[in-house]
Protein backbone atom coordinates (compact mmCIF):
# COMPACT_ATOMS: atom_id res chain seq x y z
CA UNK A 1 0.00 0.00 0.00
CA UNK A 2 1.43 3.79 -0.16
CA UNK A 3 1.57 6.06 2.65
CA UNK A 4 -1.27 7.85 1.56
CA UNK A 5 -3.25 4.94 2.04
CA UNK A 6 -2.50 4.86 5.93
CA UNK A 7 -2.68 8.97 6.65
CA UNK A 8 -5.64 9.37 8.67
CA UNK A 9 -7.51 6.73 8.01
CA UNK A 10 -9.35 5.11 10.71
CA UNK A 11 -8.65 2.88 13.16
CA UNK A 12 -5.22 4.32 13.46
CA UNK A 13 -5.77 7.74 12.06
CA UNK A 14 -1.61 8.09 11.24
CA UNK A 15 -0.27 11.16 11.28
CA UNK A 16 1.96 11.79 8.08
CA UNK A 17 5.03 10.45 9.67
CA UNK A 18 3.69 7.52 10.94
CA UNK A 19 2.13 6.72 7.46
CA UNK A 20 5.31 6.76 5.95
CA UNK A 21 7.01 4.30 8.31
CA UNK A 22 4.16 2.17 8.17
CA UNK A 23 4.05 2.26 4.31
CA UNK A 24 7.93 1.07 4.34
CA UNK A 25 8.21 -0.98 7.57
CA UNK A 26 8.48 -4.12 5.89
CA UNK A 27 11.19 -3.00 3.39
CA UNK A 28 12.91 -1.19 5.81
CA UNK A 29 12.25 -2.99 9.09
CA UNK A 30 10.42 -0.44 10.78
CA UNK A 31 9.10 -2.15 14.51
CA UNK A 32 5.33 -0.95 15.25
CA UNK A 33 7.25 0.51 18.76
CA UNK A 34 9.13 3.19 16.37
CA UNK A 35 5.94 3.95 14.13
CA UNK A 36 4.38 4.86 17.77
CA UNK A 37 7.60 7.43 18.84
CA UNK A 38 6.85 9.01 15.40
CA UNK A 39 3.31 10.49 16.15
CA UNK A 40 5.50 13.13 18.20
CA UNK A 41 6.78 14.62 14.78
CA UNK A 42 3.12 14.83 12.51
CA UNK A 43 1.45 18.44 12.23
CA UNK A 44 5.04 20.36 12.14
CA UNK A 45 6.54 18.78 15.17
CA UNK A 46 9.61 17.48 13.64
CA UNK A 47 13.06 19.02 14.55
CA UNK A 48 13.43 22.28 12.99
CA UNK A 49 9.75 22.40 12.15
CA UNK A 50 10.03 19.70 9.34
CA UNK A 51 7.29 18.18 7.76
CA UNK A 52 6.50 14.55 9.53
CA UNK A 53 6.42 12.80 5.78
CA UNK A 54 10.04 14.70 4.76
CA UNK A 55 11.06 13.53 8.15
CA UNK A 56 9.60 10.04 8.19
CA UNK A 57 11.21 9.71 4.75
CA UNK A 58 14.55 11.41 5.27
CA UNK A 59 15.26 9.08 8.24
CA UNK A 60 14.86 5.99 6.15
CA UNK A 61 16.47 6.74 3.00
CA UNK A 62 19.36 7.61 5.07
CA UNK A 63 19.30 4.33 7.25
CA UNK A 64 19.05 2.20 3.86
CA UNK A 65 21.28 4.26 1.87
CA UNK A 66 22.68 6.88 2.86
CA UNK A 67 20.95 8.98 0.69
CA UNK A 68 18.85 12.38 1.10
CA UNK A 69 15.16 13.49 0.19
CA UNK A 70 15.16 17.10 1.52
CA UNK A 71 16.09 18.94 -1.88
CA UNK A 72 14.25 16.85 -3.96
CA UNK A 73 10.91 17.62 -1.65
CA UNK A 74 11.49 20.96 -0.88
CA UNK A 75 11.94 21.74 -5.02
CA UNK A 76 8.55 19.72 -5.28
CA UNK A 77 6.67 21.59 -2.01
CA UNK A 78 8.33 24.84 -1.38
CA UNK A 79 10.16 24.28 1.67
CA UNK A 80 11.06 21.39 3.86
CA UNK A 81 9.11 23.30 7.00
CA UNK A 82 5.40 22.09 7.78
CA UNK A 83 4.42 26.10 8.42
CA UNK A 84 5.97 27.16 5.23
CA UNK A 85 4.48 24.71 3.29
CA UNK A 86 1.25 25.28 4.88
CA UNK A 87 1.34 28.63 4.49
CA UNK A 88 1.71 28.71 1.08
CA UNK A 89 -1.39 26.50 0.43
CA UNK A 90 -0.67 25.05 -2.86
CA UNK A 91 0.29 22.19 -1.54
CA UNK A 92 -1.74 19.89 0.62
CA UNK A 93 -0.23 17.73 3.79
CA UNK A 94 -2.33 14.58 1.88
CA UNK A 95 0.52 15.93 -1.13
CA UNK A 96 3.13 16.04 0.96
CA UNK A 97 3.12 12.35 2.27
CA UNK A 98 2.61 11.58 -1.37
CA UNK A 99 5.68 13.03 -2.41
CA UNK A 100 7.57 11.95 0.10
CA UNK A 101 6.23 8.58 -0.21
CA UNK A 102 7.17 9.05 -4.45
CA UNK A 103 10.99 10.21 -3.60
CA UNK A 104 11.07 6.82 -1.17
CA UNK A 105 10.41 4.70 -4.19
CA UNK A 106 12.77 6.77 -6.20
CA UNK A 107 15.62 6.17 -3.89
CA UNK A 108 14.91 2.91 -3.24
CA UNK A 109 13.36 1.80 -5.79
CA UNK A 110 10.41 -0.14 -4.09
Amino acid sequence: MKAVDYFHKTPERLNCAQAILTAWKDECGVSEEMIQNFKQFGGGKAPEGTCGALYAAEYLVQKQENVSVIGDFAKQTGSHACRSIRANGTVSCQRCVEIADELMSQKLKK
